[in-house]
C-alpha cells in the first residue's frame, strides 16, 4: 500500500518562513489505551521515496513512548472538502538528539469527503519556530531513514 499521491503532496517539502501551513494533528495510544494528539508539521512529516512509506521525526516524548509501545499512529490531513484518514503501522526507527525518526507503513486510508470545504489547523512559520524545532536536524533524520530503508530494499 503506498501513500496517496494526493496526501503526500500535503506533506511533502519544507514550510517557507512566514507561509500559513497545516498542522497535521498525529494520534497515537498511551500506555492506558486513550488517544494522545502531536500536531507536526510539513518539517516533521516527509513521504519515502518511491511514496510506499511515511517518515516522521517526533520531539514529544510521551508520543515516542507511545510509538515505541505500540507501534502504531494515526494521522489526519485536510484538503480542501477532504479529511484524509491514515493508520500507520511502525516499520523501523532510530533516535538523533531526542527525537525519534520514524518510517511508517501505510495500514490504511480512509478518503472522507463531506461536500464542504474544511479549514485545517493552521500556524504561521517563524525563523524562530524553524530553530526551535530544528527543521536541520529532521532533514538530516529523514536523510538516515531513506539510507537505511535503500539498504534495507537492495539499492
Amino acid at each position: 500500500m503506498t501513500i496517496p499521491d494526493e496526501v503526500s503532496a500535503l506533506l511533502r517539502g519544507v514550510p517557507e518562513i512566514g507561509a500559513c501551513e497545516q498542522a497535521f494533528p498525529f494520534l497515537s495510544v498511551d500506555a492506558d489505551g486513550f488517544p494522545h494528539s502531536a500536531l507536526l508539521s510539513r518539517s516533521e512529516l516527509e513521504p519515502a521515496a518511491g511514496g510506499d512509506t511515511l517518515l516522521a521525526a517526533v520531539a514529544s516524548s510521551r508520543t515516542r513512548a507511545n510509538l515505541l509501545r505500540s507501534g502504531t499512529a494515526a494521522l489526519l490531513a485536510v484538503d480542501g472538502t477532504v479529511c484524509h484518514h491514515i493508520k500507520l503501522k511502525l516499520v523501523t526507527s532510530i533516535v538523533v538528539d531526542n527525537v525519534l525518526g520514524c518510517e511508517f507503513a501505510l495500514a490504511e486510508h480512509k478518503r472522507d469527503d463531506i461536500g464542504i470545504t474544511m479549514q485545517p489547523l493552521t500556524f504561521r512559520t517563524t525563523a524562530d519556530l524553524v530553530e526551535q524545532e530544528n527543521w536541520a536536524r529532521s532533514a538530516a533524520i529523514f536523510d538516515r531513514l531513506e539510507a537505511a530503508r535503500a539498504v534495507r530494499k537492495g539499492e
